[in-house]
């Protein structure tokens, strides 16, 4: 029984989460419905981008996946049993009553524990990023620079607003240039259409400033910026970098480049965030996680390069084996968070009704004679 509740909640959750999904993929409901009618989008289509997330993964990225769901589910049984356990007292035996009160602890518990993963991941990003990033000019320690100018568009989505994201990076370029801090730029930048090159865009501004054209080399395959850490080691063989973004960017930057063998420092244009990037930034690092340590994200125009392959030898036995048997401790303490009301142990400790003391009386004379026969 307590099986089959874990599989129908792990199904339900499952489905809400693809309910959530929906809107990074269809502007509205009407759109997907549309799509599913025409057959544009049938459980196989799904079933096929699925799978490509995961054909970059090999060995490495499974015990990734294993490590991060260890840690989630670890979460998960210290939230139930501190933050949660007290709402066995709503607990009254009805069967329907009790079902739907499992249900919705078990959602609050995963809400409760995907934030709490969230907020661990961004503070260990954040813990080893902001003491490699800049603010002036003055910071910075070596005579010259290889700069990467991470992309954005130039203008807001109406396409007439001045983007200060962008402003702003430019400013930062010129600034290190009349510092006499770089020895070359590298902008890396979407041009997935003819009609949008941010890198094109970037560089036209900074020769506007200044800054001279024969500095200037263009990625434009930059889509992400997993894409341009990446690119600029391997097509462009950069291993030192300054790059130049806003902090909140240059957060993830510079994990991924300390992941991809660069050895990166930030430095940091001005801008701050809205509620919405907020939200968008803190989202982006659990998904950054599970793109380098779960699914071998791979940039749409190149490679993060060959790596070797896992030994289940001696070589790296004692890593997999710390890792399954954490991932085995952690479903079990996991698990056992997903009753259904009271658990076997605290009903055990209910008490349990005395049987009722005889009473004591006379012996009666019938007894007294069998007692004399025998003798």
């Amino acid at each position: 029984m307590k099986g089959l509740k874990f599989l129908l909640f792990l199904l339900i959750t499952v489905l809400l989460i693809l309910i959530f999904l929906i809107p990074f993929y269809y502007s509205d409901i009407n759109t997907l419905i549309d799509d599913v009618g025409e057959g544009h989008r049938t459980f196989t289509s799904v079933w096929t981008d699925f799978i490509g997330y995961f054909s970059h993964a090999d060995g490495w990225n499974f015990l990734g996946f294993l490590f991060l769901a260890a840690s989630i589910l670890v979460m998960h049984g210290i939230v139930d049993y501190l933050v949660l356990h007290k709402l066995d007292k709503f607990y009254n035996g009805n069967f329907f009553w009790d079902g739907l009160m499992w249900f919705l602890r078990r959602q609050l518990s995963l809400f409760i524990t995907m934030f709490f993963f969230m907020f661990m991941a961004n503070l260990i990003v954040d813990f080893y990023s902001n003491i490699r990033i800049a603010s002036d000019t003055t910071e910075l320690t070596e005579s010259k620079y290889t700069i990467l100018l991470l992309g954005t568009n130039k203008f807001l989505s109406d396409g007439k607003s001045e983007n200060v994201y962008f402003t702003n990076r430019i400013t930062a370029v010129v600034e290190l240039y009349k510092a006499g801090l770089i020895s070359r730029i590298l902008i890396s930048g979407d041009n997935s259409k003819k009609d949008y090159n941010e890198p094109q865009d970037m560089m036209r501004s900074l020769v506007a400033q200044g800054v001279p054209a024969k500095l200037i080399k263009l990625d434009f395959a930059g889509f992400r910026t997993l894409d341009s850490i990446v690119r600029s080691k391997g097509l462009f063989g950069l291993k030192r970098l300054l790059v130049v973004s806003q902090g909140f960017h240059l957060q993830r930057a510079l994990f991924l480049s300390w992941y991809f063998g660069v050895d990166a420092v930030g430095y940091e244009a001005k801008g701050s965030m809205n509620f919405t990037m907020f939200v968008r930034e803190h989202l982006a690092v659990p998904k950054m996680l599970l793109d380098i340590m779960v699914l071998n994200t791979q940039p749409a125009y190149g490679s993060t390069g060959v790596r070797r392959k896992l030994n289940f030898g001696q070589k790296d036995m004692v890593l997999v084996s710390f890792i399954l048997i954490y991932f085995s401790i952690a479903v079990y303490v996991s698990y056992d968070a997903f009753n259904f009301g009271k658990s076997e142990p605290e009903k055990s400790k209910q008490k349990r009704p005395r049987p009722a003391a005889r009473k004591k009386g006379p012996i009666k004379k019938a007894t007294v004679k069998k007692l004399s026969r025998k003798k």
